[in-house]
């Protein structure tokens, strides 16, 4: 069965795909250098060397090609995570390799994926976005300290959602605010593990 369209995108024949590419290839370029507001339908549809009329076959609006763009994206941002969120223990090397390309999205998109985020809250497409994306990590991870508890790998604490939760919340943040998300990741490797396991010694790579 064929997937239906997302919500503001509208299906054009099957010989418009590259243009649609085109359209979504050209707004993540532009959103490299300067937000949303900034970028005109006029630059998009040049971008995929179509008029602004044909432009609104694929997409409705600005905001339904950042919506999709993030789409996207969501399995690149947790593409990498498996090994860890289905791991157990305090597995240091486990979770940097989860971070680590998580970071470097960061820092290749880290100006699209900030102004996604701070735009949620009074925008409901970038919100449900967010929400489904953090769902999807704070519910594997959640599921991963209530394990270690229950093995005897990690101490009783906060509830396994509130604590998941709030390693997303300070993940993200983090990444959102910084200008080099990769220098981050051995400090937010320390920072999970102890905050799941407790005040235990972590040791990274080439120490």
């Amino acid at each position: 069965m064929s997937t239906p369209p997302s919500p503001g995108r509208r299906r054009g024949p099957s010989k418009g795909d590259r243009r649609e590419r085109a359209i979504l290839e050209t707004a993540r370029e532009l959103l490299a250098r300067k937000p949303l507001a900034d970028i005109t339908i006029d630059e998009l549809a040049a971008g995929a060397e179509i008029s602004r009329s044909s432009f609104y076959f694929y997409f409705d609006s600005k905001l339904s090609v950042l919506v999709a763009l993030l789409d996207g994206m969501a399995g690149e941002l947790g593409r990498d995570a498996g090994p860890w969120l289905d791991g157990s223990g305090p597995d240091t090397a486990a979770l940097r390799e989860a971070l680590l390309p998580l970071a470097r999205l960061w820092r290749e998109h880290g100006r699209m994926l900030a102004g996604a985020l701070a735009a949620a809250p009074g925008c409901p497409p970038l919100a449900q976005w967010r929400e489904s994306l953090r769902s999807a990590h704070v519910d594997r991870l959640a599921a991963r300290i209530a394990r270690d508890r229950a093995a005897g790998l990690a101490p009783a604490g906060p509830a396994p959602h509130v604590l998941a939760g709030l390693i997303d919340d300070l993940r993200t943040g983090a990444l959102a605010g910084s200008t080099d998300p990769e220098a981050l990741v051995d400090d937010l490797v320390t920072v999970e593990l102890r905050m799941i396991y407790g005040d235990l010694p972590i040791h990274h790579p080439g120490e």
